[in-house]
């Protein structure tokens, strides 16, 4: 009986082709938006994830440049003196400092351009980089202004493919530097930065040999002891920055201004595409409505003839409910296959990780039955109400 029911709702639905297909499209493309607010939405919460990940929960980053002027604009804002002031709060480790340089490094027959960063002591542990081969820096590779350097797996499988980078030669600018460790494999940040393409060189080496800085650096970096002390340890950092630093001259990154941000930007997604695809789906109920009330005037003798072998006004209501039903799950299998391709090409141009969540797919299903069978009820109701003899006159 449910197989002939559907069977029947398919072919009444087939026969006004042209109506059904207004009606799908009328609620296709709020079902897509949905489908995307919600991954975008659950994508920036896992960035926002991603990006303290990496950062690291209980560190504190400092910058060059600010918001107006970007990150590390003026290259060379920061200088020692703030490393050493910093250095003084209790409650700190792991404090490091650096500068980046992208260029060219070189063996013996090719080179490669990559980002090339000259470190203060304590950086690999700061920023937890893990040595898988060799060793790290040591006290003596600063005091000594040893020329060695710790690469990441891009550079060595680059230079060396197959063989271990210890103890091989790679020429920094013209200078050579002997090959001490191979940190373990970090990938990309959020962003899309190659954390594997690096090349680590102590930060005396890099003033001497390869750019001069003058005292000037480009990153502070440090963890806090206490989560507790946390905030006060910013606040303390800030003022320290400020006695010799305009505001605009640095940027102070803490895991709770990432999410901060990256909240901001899935409340903006989240505002821009709601109101789409509310827009969508309300001129969609609307339209399924109108087509609707079109319908029922246009099958005024079929409802006619069902009243008249004995369907009820109740029954000839279900019908067209059931139409709505047909329509809006054939709509939101569409949509979500529609959704899954809009994810996939959409998110990775706003820079959002691409999910596929369960909850997306529930939401634009069950929001756009809602949506459709509150738009033909209205015409269902009417039709419902057409007097079996009178509407037996208008013969299709």
């Amino acid at each position: 009986m449910r197989g002939f029911l559907l069977k029947d709702l398919i072919l009444s639905l087939l026969h006004n082709k042209l109506r059904t297909l207004f009606a799908l499209l009328g609620v296709l493309f709020g079902v897509v938006s949905l489908v995307l607010i919600v991954a975008a939405i659950e994508g920036s919460s896992l960035l926002a994830n991603r990006v303290i990940e990496k950062l690291g929960p209980d560190s504190v980053l400092i910058i060059s440049g600010s918001i107006k002027k970007g990150p590390r604009s003026g290259f060379q804002n920061l200088t020692l003196e703030d490393v050493r002031e910093i250095e003084k709060l209790e409650g700190i480790f792991a404090l490091t400092y650096g500068v980046v340089k992208p260029m060219t490094v070189s063996d013996i027959s090719t080179s490669k351009f990559t980002t090339v960063f000259g470190v203060g002591e304590n950086w690999l542990l700061s920023w937890n980089y893990r040595v898988e081969k060799g060793r790290g820096f040591t006290d003596s590779d600063f005091k000594d202004l040893r020329k060695v350097a710790v690469v990441g797996h891009d550079v060595a499988d680059f230079f060396w493919p197959g063989q271990s980078p210890i103890g091989k030669i790679i020429l920094i600018g013209k200078v050579p530097f002997r090959v001490i460790g191979l940190y373990a494999k970090k990938g990309k940040t959020p962003n899309g930065h190659n954390l594997d393409d690096r090349v680590f060189i102590p930060f005396p080496v890099f003033d001497r040999l390869v750019e001069k800085t003058y005292g000037h650096i480009s990153i502070i970096r440090f963890r806090v002891f206490n989560m507790n002390e946390y905030n006060q340890i910013v606040k303390e950092t800030r003022q320290i920055l400020l006695k010799r630093h305009k505001p605009d001259d640095f940027m102070v990154i803490t895991p709770v201004v990432v999410k901060k941000f990256l909240s901001m930007l899935s409340a903006t997604l989240a505002f821009f595409l709601g109101i789409a695809s509310t827009t969508a789906l309300v001129v969609g109920g609307f339209v399924l409505s109108s087509i609707f009330y079109i319908n029922i005037y246009v099958r005024q003798w079929e409802i006619g003839l069902r009243r008249a072998l004995g369907a009820t006004k109740k029954d000839i209501l279900k019908r067209f409910l059931y139409e709505a039903v047909l329509i809006s799950l054939f709509a939101s299998f569409l949509g979500n296959i529609l959704g899954v391709a809009a994810i996939k090409f959409t998110l990775p141009l706003l820079k959002i990780p691409v999910v596929y969540p369960v909850k997306a797919f529930v939401v634009a299903t069950l929001f756009t039955l809602g949506v459709c069978l509150f738009a033909v009820y209205f015409p269902a109701k009417k039709a419902a109400s057409f007097e079996p003899v009178s509407a037996l006159r208008r013969k299709a």
